[in-house]
Formats: structure tokens, C-alpha cells, sequence
């Protein structure tokens, strides 16, 4: 399958989403898992997220052999469950990852910048973005 088959298929218009995006949602569902696994998962949203809030502001406090430490606790839990290899390469793998926010005009020009064709409809242009990328990194090899 080409590369332009590839990104038409994988493209979110259609309900389905891009290689990147899927990327992005098993992260998240690992981090959901990561949750569970400290029991976490049964408790109200607005808990749950003063809890990480509280913790996120606590880790920055931590001195390097204290997150250490606290790394140690959860290497060992992951290993408990055989599940660190998967967390780790989804961690790994979202590392790749960058967040834009553009407005539609910005994802337009890019898109024209690119040699491409900006469709009128806004639902669209992340696929036609897609596309332009795939053809201009097929026409740089």
C-alpha cells in the first residue's frame, strides 16, 4: 500500500485515526492502567485529579534520590504485574510525540505551503495535512 493509501486509510476522517494518534491513545489508555494498578481507578474524577495534582506538585519537590526511590517502588509493581515493558514503550513512544494547536487558517497555509490543495471543509484538513506531509517527504527521498 503507498504512502498516500496509507495516510488516506489511517486519516481521521473517516472515523479512523492516524499511526501518531493511535500512538497517543494507548499511551493514555497505559496511563489509565497505570491507575488501576495503584487502585485509584474506582475513585470520582475531581478526586482523582486533586490526587495527581497534589502528587505532580509533591514530584517536583523530590530531591534525585528520592524520586529514585520512589521510581524503585513502582519498577517493582510493574514487574509484579508484567506489565513495565509494555508501560515503558508507550512511554517511550509518546516522548515522540508533539501537540499543535493551529486554527484552521494556519493548518490551510501549511497545507499550501506544502504544494497542496486546503479543502473548504474544516473536518478535512487534518487528513489533507496528512497527505501534503506524506508527499512532500516522498518527493525529498
Amino acid at each position: 500500500m503507498s504512502n498516500n493509501a496509507n495516510a488516506i486509510q489511517n486519516g481521521n476522517g473517516n472515523g479512523h485515526h492516524s499511526h501518531e494518534q493511535g500512538l497517543r491513545v494507548h499511551h493514555l489508555a497505559n496511563l489509565g492502567g497505570l491507575i488501576a494498578i495503584a487502585g485509584l481507578d474506582l475513585e470520582p474524577p475531581d478526586f482523582l485529579l486533586g490526587a495527581l495534582l497534589s502528587v505532580a506538585e509533591e514530584a517536583r519537590k523530590l530531591r534525585a534520590e528520592q524520586r529514585a526511590q520512589v521510581a524503585s517502588i513502582g519498577r517493582k509493581k510493574l514487574d509484579e504485574r508484567a506489565t513495565g515493558k509494555r508501560a515503558w514503550k508507550s512511554w517511550q513512544r509518546a516522548r515522540d510525540l508533539h501537540a499543535l494547536t493551529l486554527s484552521t487558517n494556519q493548518v490551510r497555509d501549511i497545507i499550501e505551503a506544502l504544494g497542496g490543495h486546503a479543502p473548504e471543509s474544516p473536518a478535512h484538513l487534518v487528513l489533507a495535512l496528512s497527505q501534503a506531509l506524506t508527499e512532500a517527504a516522498d518527493e525529498a527521498n
